[in-house]
C-alpha cells in the first residue's frame, strides 16, 4: 500500500512538474561536427592538409619499419654462421633500430595530434560563434553536439548541421576574399 502511494504521490509530482514546465517554450537543436568538418569548405582544406601530413610520417615510419625487418632477415638467415660477437653486435643494432622507431611512431602520433588541433580549433570557435548566435537570435533554448551529447535519436527538424555548414561555407569565401584583396 505504502509503494502504491508513492509511485502514486511520484507520477503526481512529474505531471505537475512537467505541466510547468511545459508551460514554457522549449526550442532544441543538435548539430553533427564530424559531418561540419567533413563537409565545410574549411574543413575539407584542414583534413586535406592533415591527410598530406600523415601519409609523409606514413612512409617514414614504413620505411624505417622496412629498415627494421632487413635486419631481422638478415640476422636469421646469417645467425649460424655469425660468431657470438657479430650476433650480439646485430641484435644490438636491431635494438636500437626498434627504439628508433618506436620513438619515431610516438612523435609522428604526438605531432598529428598537435596538427589536428591546430586545424580544428579554428573551426570549432566559428562553429561554436554560429552556434551561439544562432541560440540567442531564434531563441534556443539548447543545442547539442550529436556525438558529444550522446544523442541516439533526435527528429531531423531539430538538427542545424547542414545550415552550419552553409554559414561556415560562407564566413570561409568571405574570408578568402579578404585575403585576396589585401
Amino acid at each position: 500500500m505504502r509503494i502504491c502511494k508513492g509511485m502514486l504521490v511520484g507520477m503526481l509530482f512529474v505531471l505537475l512538474s512537467t505541466t510547468v514546465w511545459a508551460a514554457d517554450v522549449v526550442k532544441l537543436g543538435f548539430f553533427d561536427m564530424q559531418t561540419i568538418i567533413d563537409r565545410s569548405e574549411m574543413g575539407k582544406a584542414g583534413l586535406e592538409k592533415f591527410k598530406i601530413e600523415r601519409e609523409k610520417m606514413r612512409q617514414e615510419l614504413a620505411d624505417k619499419l622496412n629498415e627494421l625487418r632487413k635486419l631481422d632477415d638478415e640476422f636469421k638467415k646469417k645467425e649460424q654462421v655469425w660468431s657470438d660477437e657479430i650476433k650480439k653486435a646485430k641484435a644490438q643494432q636491431m635494438m636500437a633500430k626498434k627504439a628508433e622507431y618506436d620513438q619515431l611512431r610516438a612523435e609522428a602520433n604526438r605531432r598529428l595530434g598537435e596538427q589536428e588541433r591546430e586545424l580544428l580549433t579554428p573551426i570549432r570557435e566559428k562553429v561554436l560563434e554560429i552556434i551561439s548566435r544562432i541560440g540567442k537570435e531564434e531563441g534556443y533554448t539548447m543545442i547539442w553536439e550529436m556525438q558529444m551529447a550522446g544523442l541516439a535519436y533526435a527528429p531531423t527538424s531539430l538538427e542545424l548541421t547542414d545550415r552550419i555548414i552553409r554559414e561556415l561555407n560562407e564566413i570561409s569565401a568571405k574570408e578568402a576574399g579578404g585575403e585576396k584583396k589585401q
